[in-house]
């Protein structure tokens, strides 16, 4: 029967998102793959590996070839890059249950003291299973823009578990392509040197002694990652900006914890948690003192037994690239960025269970009780992964989860964008005032629509704003058009030229040509 395990993981994971694949393209994607340019062709390579700077696939070059391959083989149809989402997803978890089952079944590193049977091998299985299932694993899946986060995932799987094989070439290999995936990969090389440490050799100069060829080669692959981030930089990621590492910080002692909660009680999920807010260590110290204690005791399950120590470390550590003192601006948090840090969550919950089980059970099982609370818990995980999925059936749905769930002023400017696409223009309006109150893009879109409602003067002030908030990015020089055209409109030749003037100096501008003959009639208008 353990032959077949592997096969019965990816019939139910296949089974248990086939519901996603009808789910549309949603926000991310319409610039990482709808509008896409470098994912039109496939040769030359440089094209597909050469993404479009300022987009989420930007320095992720091997995300962006596989798009281009859904391409080439679908077009548009959002089908095949859900499938493909939802197989890379299978296959981390098979590698997941590899990993697993060879630390396990090495006697002298296994936590269940040797038990023989095939103990190894269910644990392993239910180590993968409940992971795979958990709904806080399916933004990945849904969200296709996300494969960012989960092929970089199963490249990491993928680099430890040919290093536990020996396959040297093959783990270096593996860490190269996930250092061209996500940033995030960079923490791969210093796990496998504490796996190597903790569950294979008796001292870091054994483990160097024996491994240095592996050890210099996955070092080797922080060139790759540091090239990539040097030609390809990410603009969002960085101290220049209005989220300090402090307030950064602060704002990610409160997500840990809740991403904590949802390990256990994965309800109710949120796509988007908005920009960095304004918080003090008074507004989160208990969060703060929960994920401090937790680093502490890390640090001493590390030293007093290593094994649990490992999981811990994990956690930590494969959550630190994105969820510590260094700022992503446009993001304050996310859910898929515990795709990796909940695997060590589970392994630890699943043994932890199976050492509690009764000696009484029969050798290698869990035993009635354990099977039965295994089947409940794999229904209940199984059930809101599809129920998950359904909230993805529409761009707007999922908007309207984001700000039932977790109001923010991006949340409000997503609701309000669907809602002017579905026709639903009062309420668009109400939900995009309510988020100009704290997101610069929230003017925008409002002063859009004020326009198209004939609201001239609302609407100027609503786009002044927005510039002022935000006098760069891919919305400016549009802002100034508007701006331009409303002052003529309003009988304003001086300012119509400043904002035309800026646009001017755009070269790419679709509209320059237009905007430079609005702009030498009214100099013309003004020096008769």
């Amino acid at each position: 029967m353990t032959r077949w395990l592997p096969l019965v993981l990816a019939v139910l994971g296949a089974l248990v998102y086939a519901n996603a694949l009808s789910g549309p393209f949603l926000f991310d994607d319409e610039n990482s793959i709808v509008r896409n340019p470098q994912i039109r062709q496939l040769w030359p390579l440089s094209e597909p590996l050469s993404p479009p700077r300022d987009t989420p696939v930007a320095g992720r070059p091997l995300v962006n070839l596989s798009f281009a391959l859904n391409y080439a083989a679908d077009g548009l149809d959002v089908g095949g890059y859900h499938a493909v989402n939802i197989a890379i997803h299978i296959l981390a978890a098979l590698t997941l249950f590899g990993i697993v089952h060879r630390t396990l079944r090495a006697r002298h590193a296994s936590p269940l003291h040797g038990n023989e049977g095939s103990l190894p091998t269910g644990a392993a299985f239910v180590c993968a299973l409940v992971w795979m299932l958990h709904p806080l694993t399916t933004e990945p899946v849904n969200y296709l823009t996300q494969r960012t986060e989960s092929l970089m995932a199963l490249f990491y799987l993928l680099t430890l578990y040919c290093a536990i094989r020996g396959w040297t070439a093959r783990a270096v290999a593996s860490c190269a392509a996930g250092m061209l995936c996500k940033e995030s990969m960079v923490t791969a090389p210093l796990m496998v040197v504490l796996y190597d440490r903790i569950f294979v050799f008796g001292s870091l100069r054994e483990a160097w002694r024996a491994r240095r060829g592996l050890y210099a080669g996955l070092a080797a692959t922080w060139l790759v990652v540091a090239a990539v981030i040097a030609t390809r930089p990410r603009t969002s990621v960085g101290f220049e900006g209005a989220a300090t590492p402090w307030v950064y910080l602060l704002n990610q002692v409160e997500l840990i914890a809740r991403y904590l909660w949802l390990t256990i009680w994965p309800r109710p999920l949120v796509l988007d948690y908005g920009l960095p807010r304004p918080l003090t260590l008074g507004e989160v110290w208990p969060e703060a003192l929960l994920v401090v204690a937790l680093g502490v005791a890390a640090v001493v399950a590390l030293v007093r037994w290593p094994r649990i120590g490992f999981l811990a470390a994990w956690f930590f550590i494969t959550l630190g690239p994105t969820s510590s003192i260094v700022p992503i601006q446009t993001e304050v948090g996310a859910e898929r960025r515990m795709y990796l840090p909940l695997m060590a969550l589970v392994v630890l919950g699943v043994v932890g269970v199976i050492r509690l089980v009764p000696r009484k059970s029969t050798p290698g099982t869990l035993g009635t009780p354990g099977t039965i609370a295994l089947a409940v818990v794999c229904v209940l995980l199984a059930t809101g992964t599809i129920l998950r999925n359904r909230e993805y059936r529409s761009r707007l749905s999922i908007a309207q989860t984001i700000v039932d769930r977790w109001p923010s002023g991006r949340g409000y400017f997503l609701l309000g964008s669907e809602l002017v696409d579905a026709g639903r223009n009062q309420e668009a309006m109400v939900a995009l005032r309510a988020s100009a109150r704290d997101y610069p893009g929230g003017h925008f879109a409002l002063g859009t629509e004020l326009l198209a409602a004939g609201k001239m003067d609302e609407a100027i002030v609503e786009l002044e704003e927005f510039l002022r908030l935000q006098p760069e990015g891919a919305s400016a020089v549009p802002a100034h058009d508007m701006l331009g055209r409303a002052y003529v409109t309003r009988n304003d030749p001086e300012r119509a030229l400043q904002h035309f003037d800026v646009v001017l100096r755009a070269p790419d501008y679709p509209f320059r040509t237009e905007i430079q003959g609005y702009a030498d009639q009214l100099r013309r208008l003004r020096d008769r």
